[in-house]
């Protein structure tokens, strides 16, 4: 708000009385914009009969209210062509328009449209993040704590520990089946299954040339997921009930 009161004010300097035009173009002063005039809408038609008025355009610079208007409209993006022309085309105070008169009259929407948001706007809201960013840090200094600190006793407080199952006993046969389930080989081994999976969708395999039975992809694939099917209860069976629901690999 308080940049576009700014633009405002620089607006009614620059166009302050000139979008006033009459409605016959021809006239570009209000003295002699009287009486009547003709409109040729048509070669096949007569001509209408048009009384002279002095108007003023419907977004205009007068003032500084109608100017922020004016320019809540230009920011839109709706109409704002139509303001641009009136713009370029304004000569003098109470003077009507004259096409592209002052075509430098466009930086000032140039500079309204790329300065006012990406510079001004950005510059304000980093102030903004600066001011909050020193007050926070002024307060950590007063309780002796500098921001690595204070940043590491966050993550301490917020941290959570990962639970995972494991048997107590280490003789048993549960702890070896749960040591085979979780190793590094038996992972690869299953990934193997599941591209070899994946490669036999794609083709068939034949197992025997001389008994000229070629075996179904679907087959062989139903043997790689009952494979993978039985890891996943091995895992999930030989887990205690009230750690059930914490075990990564069944979750």
């Amino acid at each position: 708000m308080l940049f576009q009161f700014i633009f405002a004010v620089i607006a009614v300097q620059l166009f302050n009385g000139r979008f006033h035009y009459c409605t016959d173009e021809s006239k570009l002063f209000e003295e002699e914009c009287h009486g009547e005039f003709f409109i040729f809408s048509s070669s096949h038609e007569p001509p209408q009969v048009r009384k002279r008025i002095w108007d003023r355009r419907q977004f205009h610079y007068d003032n500084v209210i109608s100017a922020m208007l004016t320019l809540f409209t230009v920011q839109t993006g709706e109409g704002w062509p139509t303001v641009l022309q009136h713009s370029m085309d304004a000569v003098y105070e109470d003077h009507g328009p004259l096409p592209r008169f002052r075509i430098e009259m466009s930086l000032f929407y140039v500079i309204f449209f790329i300065v006012f948001p990406f510079f001004f706007v950005n510059i304000f809201v980093a102030l903004i993040i600066i001011t909050f960013q020193e007050q926070g840090e002024k307060e950590l200094e007063e309780g002796e704590l500098d921001k690595n600190q204070k940043s590491c006793i966050d993550f301490a407080i917020q941290a959570k520990p990962l639970q995972r199952y494991m048997p107590k006993d280490k003789d048993s046969l549960k702890y070896k089946i749960w040591r085979v389930v979780v190793s590094t080989a038996f992972e690869y081994f299953i990934m193997v299954l599941i591209v070899l999976n994946t490669i036999l969708l794609m083709m068939k395999v034949c197992f025997s040339q001389l008994s000229k039975k070629c075996m179904n992809p679907q087959s062989f694939c139903i043997n790689s997921e009952i494979q993978i099917t039985y890891r996943m209860i091995i895992e999930c069976f030989f887990s205690y009930l009230n750690g059930f629901f914490f075990t990564p690999v069944c979750v």
